[in-house]
């Protein structure tokens, strides 16, 4: 065990996780066992989490599985502590009972020990106030600071269908040790509303979203991580303190053609990354010298890439809005398109101009398009 009165991160976990040994039901989890769960109700940032359930799940005391949770319709991660995490949660939690804690409350400061706590608040109630405690404080309020979102510029997510595979493995991008999300896509695929539909779902996330086309250049991104910082940590002062923000999301929307002191801030932000998770979306045909990583940041693990084909044909059917389109026709249409999202929402529309304007699709082409749409079986 740590120092008295301060717990390592994997004690905390185990203590928290054995709140909830006999509170599983067959078919479902509570929240509280979740990598998001555990994170805040210990007060740990997410990116924490993964490292300490592995190295319990080593020593036999925790099982990962995959299961339906209370609230949320799909299935995700949860942890389930073992028999063995059981008794060795009992055994640490003897050990500490005569160990002293500063107990705060509103107006008041005292010394007490884990036996004190568990005496005023109950057993179960005391062991999720010491897995809370940090150097030995152990708070009776909840003193957490309220999210800072900053999506003024995100774009909506009106009409957004599909995507669930892509959405999963961004969800798995969060859970695991990478940092750095690249969603690659050509021009038209919804990049960017795939990433705002992802930020969405994280509503107990910081989550600062820079549109790169509207940055005048470096000073401007930087201006915009400083500000962020600033609200969301306090102390801080430089544009790179926000990459130290817990369960924080940072989003770069539109990296293709950038200044070259642009690609170093990037390049310098992989090997910078502490708490925080970046997601950039990006176009294919960005131009080599534009990247800001490598094929050994990929294959380490701290960038993970993820490429966009089109919508599957089921998403694509319900975004073109003829749901008694004839067969052949859909068939046409799909191929023609390869399921893209802009083309199918413009085609859906009716907008002629936009498709000649956005797509290498031919005047005649479009025309057809048109024709096609309008098809009923």
């Amino acid at each position: 065990m740590a120092e008295p009165g301060q717990l390592s991160v994997n004690e905390r976990v185990l203590l928290h996780l054995s709140r909830y040994a006999s509170d599983s039901t067959p078919g479902e989890h509570p929240e509280e066992c979740s990598q998001a769960g555990i994170a805040s109700s210990i007060g740990i940032s997410r990116t924490h989490v993964p490292r300490a359930v592995k190295a319990l799940a080593k020593d036999g005391l925790v099982e990962e599985l995959r299961a339906r949770v209370a609230g949320h319709e799909r299935r995700m991660s949860v942890y389930s502590i073992t028999p063995e995490g059981v008794r060795r949660a009992a055994e640490l939690w003897e050990d500490l009972s005569r160990t002293r804690f500063t107990l705060r409350s509103p107006g008041k400061s005292e010394e007490v020990s884990v036996s004190d706590i568990e005496a005023m608040v109950g057993r179960r109630k005391a062991v999720a106030l010491v897995a809370r405690a940090r150097a030995g404080v152990v708070e009776m309020a909840d003193r957490r600071r309220p999210a800072v979102r900053d999506l003024g510029d995100a774009p909506g997510t009106e009409g957004f269908v599909g995507r669930m595979e892509e959405l999963g493995r961004m969800n798995a991008f969060l859970e695991s040790d990478s940092d750095i999300l690249v969603v690659l896509g050509i021009r038209g695929y919804g990049a960017s509303a795939l990433a705002r539909r992802f930020v969405d779902s994280l509503e107990d996330y910081n989550v600062l979203w820079i549109p790169l086309a509207q940055c005048a250049g470096t000073p401007d991104i930087e201006a915009r991580m400083r500000d962020f910082a600033v609200k969301a940590l306090p102390g801080a002062s430089g544009p790179l303190d926000a990459l130290e923000v817990a369960d924080t999301l940072i989003v770069f929307d539109g990296y293709h053609s950038v200044p070259d002191d642009a690609v170093e801030v990037f390049s310098d932000m992989v090997g910078r990354l502490q708490e925080a998770k970046v997601v950039i979306t990006a176009r294919e045909d960005t131009p080599a010298y534009n990247w800001f990583y490598h094929k050994k940041e990929v294959e380490s693990g701290k960038v993970h890439e993820l490429r966009l084909k089109g919508l599957d044909k089921d998403s694509a059917r319900a975004l073109l809005g003829n749901p008694k389109i004839e067969a052949e026709a859909f068939r046409r249409v799909y191929g023609m398109t390869r399921g893209s999202p802009s083309a199918l929402r413009m085609l859906r529309d009716k907008d002629f101009e936009g498709l000649k304007r956005s797509t290498v699709l031919t005047a005649e082409e479009v025309r057809y398009l048109l024709f096609l749409r309008d098809k009923a079986a």
